[in-house]
């Protein structure tokens, strides 16, 4: 049994714990074996889940951000199960005769079949069917009620009660539903992810640090609306915990950690100052450049909406509706002069790309010039620093081989920058701010490295053990299953995990055909890239 608490954190979890309020997790600590998880760099939720699924690192499945640019476009498109073009954890268990039950894993829809049952994510379109098999959709919903996809979405302070309410309740009804399914259905292989963690966390931060952000109010929420949603958590791993037979091991993830949120970068203003990135000449450019210069910008908008009680009304705007409005009033992509423009960046995380010949549309930088470029351009970001503070901005700054390798390594971003603690690097389609450094305006807490992991079970030694990685969770979870794991995987299996690791007669299974690239639904792009939006994502 797998229960995921998306961005969990033992920053939060030990002293908590410590202190008699999470007493759940305090017995895996005493009890079970407790290791930091290192997430995928960047550590974004797409990607790290996908490293999860697959057992491999982006460069390998091609998963760096929840968006990925179309190809022979600039268009950037929600991912979703179709861009993994590998066998995922639950497929494989299937194939080897194991029984599964998968609920709400990212980048779990549209579903893909399985021996047993699964329950989509957050990528999940309104109105649609979010289970395998079909009818297990109507079951759930007679009995219980709808499956909650989703946490509530962030509007505003004056809604901040309300929301609070919403995400303790849809994290009741999904574990619910879970002891439900788990109760009724043989299972070999059953995990629970659940994001609620991760949501209050982006949004109530600065009632840990008590760090006032100018920008940002995070609304009247009495007491401590993180740890009242960790106690909602770890009060339902007590109810699966006591579901589950003595024989059954019992594994407690998240995919990153998390901390404080106190400034954005925005990359491509930086670009677009530094001359790497170029505005088109035409009337419409030009007035929305004179309209950005001045301030008037989707960050600055974002602020006055939410002080006017807005957000709730551009929350209710559907299928994208609001983005089209944003790329059709503010600067965006679209007056990007791409045949003039040589660095871009695209994501929510710090990714720069060249405008390469042969891979862009309208690419301009031949392959021979791009590495003079790239040291050019990473030359001039380690000399960019916080006005605010006068500190350094980044803690590291990568070329995509020193971390990423692979087969989809061609389409990983040329640069990726790590910031110091406390700040985030944006560069989504729209010129959010006229600034390239400005206050947090929109959550207060943002991601960590360093997830945890927590096991406890009959074969599972107990104690502290080395960091592992997230692609190890594929092989260790296979293992404890007696599944030999696939042989081309990047995970390890440590040897101080199991009290006895089973010795497979034959070597590593090999991996199945690779898969496709299915295309998606442009309606189902536009509303799944606002749902991001509102969890704080892009």
């Amino acid at each position: 049994m797998v229960i995921a608490l998306d961005g969990a954190t033992f920053d939060l979890i030990e002293p908590w714990a410590a202190e008699g309020h999470l007493p759940h997790l305090k017995k895996l600590l005493d009890c079970g074996a407790v290791a930091r998880l290192e997430s995928t760099q960047p550590p974004i939720t797409g990607a790290a889940w996908t490293s999860f699924q697959t057992g491999v690192q982006p460069g390998r499945h091609g998963i760096f951000d929840w968006l990925t640019r179309k190809d022979g476009s600039y268009q950037l498109v929600p991912i979703s199960s179709h861009s993994i073009k590998r066998e995922v954890l639950w497929e494989y268990l299937s194939r080897h005769g194991k029984r599964v039950g998968v609920m709400g894993v990212p980048v779990s829809y549209p579903a893909r079949s399985v021996n047993g049952f699964l329950l989509t994510d957050l990528l999940t379109p309104d109105g649609v069917n979010y289970a395998y098999p079909p009818e297990l959709k109507d079951e759930i919903e007679r009995e219980i009620g709808p499956y909650p996809v989703m946490p509530e979405h962030w509007r505003g302070r004056y809604a901040a009660r309300h929301w609070l309410h919403n995400l303790k309740d849809s994290l009741t009804r999904r574990v619910e539903i879970a002891l439900s399914l788990m109760r009724k259905n043989p299972w070999d292989f059953c995990m629970l992810h659940i994001m609620e963690t991760d949501s209050v966390q982006h949004q109530m931060w600065h009632l840990l640090d008590n760090i006032k952000r100018p920008r940002y109010h995070g609304g009247d929420c009495p007491g401590n609306p993180i740890l009242e949603i960790y106690q909602r958590a770890d009060a339902a791993i007590g109810q699966i915990r006591a579901a589950l037979d003595d024989a059954t091991a019992l594994f407690v993830i998240s995919d990153h950690g998390f901390g404080p949120l106190y400034y954005n970068i925005y990359l491509n203003c930086w670009l677009y100052e530094h001359g790497y990135l170029v505005l088109k000449r035409n009337v419409t450019t030009l007035l929305k450049k004179l309209m950005w210069r001045a301030g008037l910008t989707p960050e600055n908008l974002y602020v006055l909406a939410e002080r006017l009680r807005l957000l709730d009304l551009g929350a209710r705007l559907r299928h994208g509706n609001l983005h089209d409005l944003l790329g059709r009033v503010f600067l965006s992509t679209q007056n990007i002069d791409w045949p003039r423009t040589r660095a871009y960046s695209h994501g929510n995380v710090g990714q720069i790309y060249l405008n390469l010949q042969g891979r862009e549309p309208e690419g301009c930088v031949a392959p021979a010039q791009a590495e003079t470029l790239r040291e050019e351009i990473i030359a001039e970001l380690k000399k960019f620093t916080n006005p605010y503070t006068g500190g350094p901005i980044f803690e590291s700054i990568y070329r995509k081989e020193e971390i990423y390798w692979g087969e989809e390594i061609a389409h990983a971003p040329e640069i990726l920058v790590v910031p110091k603690d406390g700040i985030m690097a944006v560069g989504t389609t729209e010129f959010l701010s006229h600034r390239a450094i400005a206050p947090t305006y929109a959550g207060s807490g943002w991601h960590r490295m360093e997830g945890i992991f927590l096991a406890c079970g009959p074969q599972i030694l107990p104690g502290r053990k080395q960091k592992l990685q997230i692609v190890d969770l594929f092989p260790i979870l296979t293992t404890a299953l007696g599944v030999p794991p696939p042989s081309d995987i990047d995970g390890r299996v440590p040897e101080e995990l199991f009290s006895r690791v089973q010795e497979f007669t034959s070597s590593r299974v090999e991996p199945s055909n690779l898969r496709t690239r299915e295309p998606s639904n442009p309606r189902w792009e536009k509303e799944i890239r606002e749902r991001l939006k509102g969890l704080g994502y892009v």
